[in-house]
């Protein structure tokens, strides 16, 4: 007979998301039990997240090396061992691995459950000789990669994010087919590790960040030497001799079609992801399924009211902090019956490139379209004293903010741009005024004086509001 197991709350899913569910509820004392039928961490940690950012890791450092001529220092010529840089990223997924073990969980008071979930009816899944039945089940189950459909590609042997960074022997050419911001981390890597790189698209280059913000990323990979074949009508992929080729049709400045081939000899493919659900039997549990994943309603709330879905299965864009904000914001409603509302706008978004880009609230777009009066504040990293003595002056901090100065979005370009987005994090979950911003004490010289010197533009005699100005011309009249 199989155990029956009755927690609280049944995670599915040990992805980022989900373990952050499931250790929420167990440090409260809320009995949980989480099922995981591979490794723990998901795709971030499983399925090229960590990989990519070590390997990026990898081809800043050579950068830096190449850079090293521009402020006098010179040493023998640059090369990049392939299988080196391969255990580097190994060692450092087995680090991260590290903290997230099943022994670590179940010291955490997690139950872990191993194998893959199935719902018999719509309170219980069954997990091999295991069943459980909640009070409220979470879907963390994460998405897998799925390939674009284009006449060729699935016949070939390409690579995708999860194992794109596993080559031993140096390539000639990489294609890189998809620009999103993924695609544009592993085009740069390579090309910063000196492989020619190209990205192939249908589309423009991160499409989902502002055109004002994606040129400056843009501008700064083609003069590293990145290829830009975006925009394009991809025909087919086929093999080659010594690799793989694309067949397009690219539009000329003239206007007229012009058929182009596209050479490499490795080919990688990014984008498209859908959610990891074909072995759950939602159909028993009463729990639609969309077209670009699980259906949830403004809470997170499937059809089945026991059961809420989160991260990357559910429509939007993929991330672990969109995960994260998601497994705060179901906790809150399970453990405490809040009627809390997600707003995947307070998620941070970052395309890790150099510079790179990270934004968190309501873009410029996104303000005027909610007919939201707003004022626009920039500051750029050309003028940041930190920003030119470490020669990365591409970048600027763009600030959304109401009339009234209250902070609505936010966007850095630049270097560390994912750690200098942390106060403005704060600062929409908060709602805090532009004003807490620009009182804030930060090192000189440091990126973060890129941040501040956004905010107190707010001040400036142009922006600063009329019953402000009245109260300034008022108390100079005292002397």
């Amino acid at each position: 007979m199989a155990e029956m197991l009755t927690p609280d709350i049944c995670v599915i899913g040990g992805g980022p998301g989900g373990v952050a569910v499931a250790v929420g509820a167990a440090r409260r004392g809320v009995p949980v039990v989480l099922v995981e039928k591979g490794r723990l961490g998901g795709a971030y940690l499983n399925g090229g997240g960590v990989a990519s950012k070590a390997f990026l890791a990898a081809a800043e450092a050579r950068e830096w090396l190449r850079r090293g001529p521009l402020a006098g220092v010179t040493g023998a010529p640059l090369q990049v061992n392939l299988g080196k840089v391969r255990d580097h990223v190994g060692g450092v997924t087995e680090g991260i691995a590290a903290n997230m073990t099943p022994e670590r969980l179940t010291a955490l008071g997690v139950t872990l459950v191993e194998g893959a979930a199935r719902f018999v009816d719509r309170r219980t899944v069954e997990v091999a000789d295991t069943r459980v039945r909640p009070r409220r089940f979470v879907l963390a189950v994460g998405a897998r990669h799925v390939a674009p459909k284009i006449a060729g590609l699935k016949a070939l042997d390409y690579l995708t994010p999860e194992d794109a960074f596993d080559l031993g022997r140096k390539p000639n050419h990489v294609l890189v087919l998809g620009a999103s911001g993924h695609g544009l981390e592993i085009a740069q890597a390579y090309s910063r590790l000196g492989i020619d790189a190209s990205l192939v698209d249908t589309g423009p280059p991160i499409p989902d960040h502002d055109p004002e913000h994606a040129d400056i990323v843009i501008d700064r990979l083609r003069a590293e030497g990145v290829r830009f074949r975006t925009g394009v009508a991809i025909r087919s992929v086929a093999k080659r001799r010594g690799g793989v080729r694309f067949q397009v049709d690219e539009t000329a400045p003239g206007g007229k079609t012009r058929d182009v081939k596209i050479d490499g000899s490795h080919l990688i493919v990014t984008g498209q992801r859908a959610a990891e659900t074909g072995e759950l039997g939602l159909d028993v549990a009463g729990i639609d399924l969309g077209s670009d994943g699980i259906a949830v309603d403004a809470r997170l709330r499937t059809a089945n009211r026991r059961v809420y879905a989160i991260g990357d299965a559910v429509a939007g864009s993929p991330s672990v902090s969109r995960a994260r904000l998601h497994a705060a914001t179901v906790l809150r409603t399970i453990l405490f019956r809040l009627p809390t509302r997600v707003d995947d706008s307070a998620a941070v978004r970052v395309v890790h490139t150099d510079p790179a880009i990270a934004a968190v609230g309501w873009s410029e777009g996104e303000a005027r379209f909610r007919g939201q009066a707003i004022r626009i504040l920039r500051f750029p990293f050309n003028e940041v004293d930190r920003a030119r003595i470490e020669r990365s002056p591409y970048g600027v901090v763009k600030i959304v903010a109401s009339i009234r100065g209250r902070v609505l979005g936010a966007t850095v370009v630049g270097a560390a741009a994912d750690e200098l987005i942390a106060p403005w994090s704060l600062a929409v979950a908060r709602r805090l005024p532009i004003a807490a911003l620009a009182d804030l004490q930060v090192a000189v010289p440091s990126l973060s004086q890129a941040s501040v010197s956004a905010a107190a533009t707010f001040v400036e005699p142009d922006l600063t509001p009329h019953w402000r100005q009245r109260i300034i011309k008022l108390l100079r009249r005292f002397g």
